[in-house]
């Protein structure tokens, strides 16, 4: 096999194994655990069948895969990640991960995104991969401002259990010596370039429909108060949001492992983020509420804000203290970045997506964590 690659089932991971599909002529092995019911053939099947849909790839990508990948049963959180044939592989690439971030799923947390790692680690030797690819985050820096630069952060202060968690995985990649290992750090994930579409909806979009769901509550009980309200908000405005489309991520990720580039730590992110404040205004405008005004202390607040900044906690790190996310690693490897479009009629055309689907209703749209 050529390539190997966990996650294959997921929002990144899913959309990975096509650019592997479009842009190379190995085989691909993708393992995939049994959930649901159903198995891990049919779980890869309906996986690209939904991610092609989203994406408008063209079909005989969907052809390519029945030819070209092969589906292993396994979990990363067994040893070996399950899997028992040997044979070899030439490039592993790991996008397998818990989303989850709070506390009380730490258990899960650790068992995937940290042992995992060490499995799917434990499994590449066995195959004699020569190149792993470990997709982690950039947001890894945690508490860190100013410029991040693409190396390991040995001194941080994480916001959650999953930053923690991804950088001790990143630690024990940078750590294995039977091959060459690459970290792939991507910011925001959000949809398709072309299509908008998302097929997860973690993150930007969990910040979205958090304050949709907060709109409804504050309606049903007092009708019209949003109307006449402009609710207030702990969030720097001038800070930058590194918002990056999801075909971008896995096309740099690709391009890297054709330049087999070397070892090291690689930001997947825009080169030109668009403003944090402009966003939200944005968002806010789509979401058919009045234009938010930006404060810095909760004193500044008023109860009713205070509710939204506690349902929208989890995001309250990403939209203060100031990142800016060093290329220079990966630029100096793919060149300097195609200028990708964050505008403001972007922003809102990603908004509408989403919101046009959770319009369509909750039946019709995943779970997302």
């Amino acid at each position: 096999m050529k390539y190997i690659v966990t996650g294959g089932t997921g929002f990144l991971g899913a959309a990975l194994v096509f650019e592997l599909l479009d842009k190379t002529a190995g085989d691909i092995a993708v393992i995939v655990r049994a959930a649901g019911g159903r198995s891990p053939q049919d779980r890869f099947r309906d996986a690209l069948v939904h991610a092609l849909d989203a994406y408008a790839y063209e079909r005989r990508l969907l052809d390519e895969a029945a030819v070209r990948c092969r589906v292993l049963a396994g979990d990363v959180t067994q040893p070996r990640c399950g899997v028992e044939e040997v044979f070899e592989v030439e490039q592993f690439f790991h996008c397998a991960a818990s989303l989850n971030y709070e506390n009380r799923y730490r258990a899960e947390i650790e068992s995937t995104n940290i042992e995992g790692t060490r499995n799917a680690l434990a499994l590449a030797a066995r195959l004699s991969c020569t190149r792993f690819n470990y997709v982690s985050t950039a947001y890894v820096a945690g508490k860190n401002p100013g410029v991040i630069r693409e190396e390991l952060h040995r001194e941080v202060h994480s916001n959650n259990i999953y930053e923690q968690s991804k950088r001790e995985a990143e630690q024990l990649v940078a750590a294995a010596t039977p091959f060459v290992t690459r970290i792939l750090r991507p910011s925001i994930v959000i949809g398709h370039s072309r299509t908008r579409a998302a097929t997860a909806f973690s993150g930007f979009y969990g910040f979205v429909r958090g304050l949709v769901q907060f709109k409804k509550i504050v309606g049903r009980a007092q009708t019209g108060l949003l109307d006449r309200t402009r609710l207030r908000m702990r969030v720097d405005p001038e800070l930058g949001i590194n918002l990056i489309p999801v075909d971008s991520v896995v096309r740099q990720a690709v391009e890297l492992s054709l330049a087999d580039a070397h070892a090291g730590i690689f930001h997947l992110t825009h080169p030109c983020p668009p403003k944090v404040g402009d966003v939200i205004r944005t968002i806010f405008r789509e979401a058919e509420l009045n234009e938010p005004e930006f404060v810095t202390d909760r004193d500044e607040m008023s109860w009713l804000d205070q509710q939204l900044d506690k349902r929208l906690d989890f995001y309250g790190s990403y939209l203060v203290g100031d990142k800016c996310f060093d290329r220079t690693r990966v630029d100096g490897v793919l060149g300097a970045a195609d200028e990708l479009a964050c505008d403001d009629a972007t922003i809102s055309s990603y908004c509408q997506w989403y919101l046009d689907k959770l319009r369509a209703g909750r039946s019709a749209t995943p779970a997302f964590r």
